[in-house]
């Protein structure tokens, strides 16, 4: 056996010792990822809070959790929130300062919405994973973010 074929059955055997492995390791990896159940009504968003998890919202969702006072976060960098942002809507680029005042307000096991400008803007679901990682339980990302709001006319005053 010439060493290209050694090099190729010690790595299949490795990937499959590594499967197996993992799949009777009670702290295994998911190989496939679930994904995030969209909240389709207002008593199912709040309920939800109570089970501490990142969901995504639609932009019906987004306005009534808004109605409902729920905080929300504009994940865009600052120079993007010249353009607006939600009403009440909180906004820093420092993360530290940004988590500090979310627990202020609100504590961290309240619930909160993230978002930032669109649907293929990804700062805001990694904004909401960063701030889990920091002790806040529940949020919900608006993947329609800013774009949809507007879209909506439900613009109203600017970052200041």
């Amino acid at each position: 056996m010439n060493s290209r074929n050694q090099v190729f059955v010690y790595s299949l055997l490795s990937v499959l010792a590594g499967l197996i492995f993992n799949s009777f390791s009670p702290h295994g990896i998911q190989l496939i990822a679930e994904s995030k159940k969209e909240v389709s009504s207002i008593n199912e968003a709040l309920a939800l809070f109570a089970d501490p998890q990142i969901r995504n919202v639609n932009l019906d969702m987004a306005v009534e959790l808004h109605e409902q006072g729920v905080l929300f976060v504009d994940a865009r960098a600052e120079e993007y929130l010249v353009d607006g942002i939600i009403p009440g809507a909180i906004a820093d680029d420092d993360i530290e300062v940004l988590a500090t005042r979310i627990d202020s307000l609100i504590g961290f096991e309240t619930g909160f919405v993230v978002y930032c400008s669109d649907d293929d803007c990804g700062s805001s679901e990694e904004l909401a994973y960063d701030l889990q990682d920091m002790g806040c339980l529940n949020i919900f990302v608006f993947k329609g973010g800013w774009k949809a709001w507007m879209e909506a006319q439900m613009v109203i005053g600017a970052y200041e």
